[in-house]
């Protein structure tokens, strides 16, 4: 893309949002930030490029929504901070305590603010949301959000562009196609969820263009080519065809078919353990498998069990005992691929329990839903164990839009099982 055209681009989209606190205020300013955010990689990429150095609009975007969440809990911190504080102390202050002992601190401080936004994008609802037609705004942006970045998935395949740029596998608007199948499965639950949600009302008009919207959705997460997705699609469908919609089982039934997808049978058979010998030509799990070992056994000999070796201090630690970076001679590192590694590393025991009591609160938040919406509570506690899925085998704590639209769907769910029962049962404003 032409350096004028990113410009006017970015002229166009700060007028949108200018536009929008002026004219309609704060909380629809928080929506439009969830509308265009998935959109937004690569013009804060090459504004980067153009800029130089180490920060650009994504990090300008990222303390706006920090400052946004501080800004709802000091205005607000009964509503607020009664409901996110007690999941998400623990974690915040395990993980600033072992920014500490970072042996990287620029890149520890950059974790901090990752952390924090994340928090952020789970408590705005909680601020946003004292009705439910403001919980199907919050729910209806982020529904809105896929659909630039679904359009561009299907020119990117017109036009083969990811075969140029990712050997065939789409990544749409995103940094990576890893990031971009965890924010397909995403909206795939959130369709889902507002299909079946007792709470919502789709009109008949409205209904069919979502479900039809779902195959193309499991489409693209399939030409993604990312493994980890389609097991967590896989147990997104498994559940709302086992529990929430049998009648959908004949399409459940179809999906082996997808194996005869060019590039899908590959992927499926191109996974195997690591066999002792890193010499050997490794696949993507194998090299994983060898990754874990090899870090497991330094700490193993380098003991730092209660807060670990700092925060976002693995790929700085990483050519120390992966053979396999080293003889690529990767002085950068690689991340650890595997969340609860990572967190185990980085953060010792204290941050795993920490991480742990954060899901913990959260099931049991969801929980708070079913006795007045048991579909929909079903649909989203499948997202949030899908959640813990893709952490097993990659960097996901990392992948920021894909973490703020997650955080954002489950506060907003969170935030709307605290409403009062009576009313809760109305149709989206977008389809009135």
């Amino acid at each position: 893309m032409p350096i004028e055209a990113m410009i006017v681009m970015v002229a166009i989209l700060s007028v949108f949002l200018l536009c929008v606190v002026g004219s309609l205020g704060l909380s629809y300013f928080v929506l439009a930030i969830v509308l265009v955010r998935p959109s937004c990689d690569p013009l804060f990429g090459l504004a980067k490029s153009v800029l130089g150095g180490e920060a650009g609009p994504g990090g300008a975007v990222n303390a706006l929504v920090i400052g946004l969440g501080l800004w709802y809990l000091i205005q607000k911190p009964l509503l607020v901070g009664a409901a996110t504080l007690p999941m998400w102390t623990g974690f915040l202050v395990v993980a600033s305590t072992s920014a500490m002992l970072s042996p990287e601190p620029t890149a520890a401080a950059r974790g901090i603010g990752w952390l924090a936004s994340y928090f952020a994008a789970f408590s705005i609802p909680f601020a946003l949301i004292r009705s439910p037609d403001w919980a199907l705004r919050c729910l209806t942006a982020a529904m809105y959000s896929s659909f630039i970045p679904v359009a561009y998935a299907f020119i990117e395949l017109v036009f083969g562009l990811a075969e140029a740029e990712t050997g065939g596998r789409l990544q749409s608007t995103f940094g990576h196609p890893n990031i971009f199948a965890f924010y397909l499965v995403g909206v795939l639950a959130l369709g889902m969820f507002m299909l079946k949600s007792t709470r919502i009302s789709l009109p008949s008009n409205v209904r069919p263009l979502l479900v039809l919207y779902l195959p193309v959705l499991i489409l693209l997460i399939v030409l993604t080519q990312t493994r980890s997705a389609w097991i967590a699609c896989a147990i997104i469908a498994t559940v709302f065809v086992g529990l929430v919609d049998r009648r959908y089982l004949g399409f459940l039934l179809l999906l082996p078919l997808i194996i005869f997808i060019p590039g899908v049978e590959e992927r499926v058979l191109n996974v195997s353990w690591y066999d002792g010998d890193y010499r050997h030509s490794l696949d993507s799990f194998a090299w994983r498998q060898l990754l874990w070992e090899n870090a497991l056994q330094w700490m193993a000999a380098n003991p730092s069990l209660l807060l670990g070796n700092g925060l976002n201090s693995f790929v700085h630690y990483v050519p120390a005992f992966f053979p396999y970076a080293r003889e690529a001679n990767d002085e950068a590192g690689v991340g650890p691929h595997n969340v609860f590694l990572q967190i185990y590393f980085e953060m010792g025991v204290l941050g795993v329990l920490s991480f742990g009591w954060l899901f913990l609160s959260l099931f049991w938040k969801l929980k708070d839903g079913y006795r007045s919406d048991p579909r929909g509570t079903l649909i989203m506690s499948a997202f949030a164990a899908s959640y813990l899925v893709e952490c097993y085998s990659d960097n996901v704590i990392d992948y920021l839009v894909y973490q703020w639209f997650f955080w954002f769907i489950m506060g907003a769910v969170c935030a709307w099982n605290r409403l009062p029962t009576r009313l809760q049962v109305l149709q989206p404003a977008f389809v009135r």
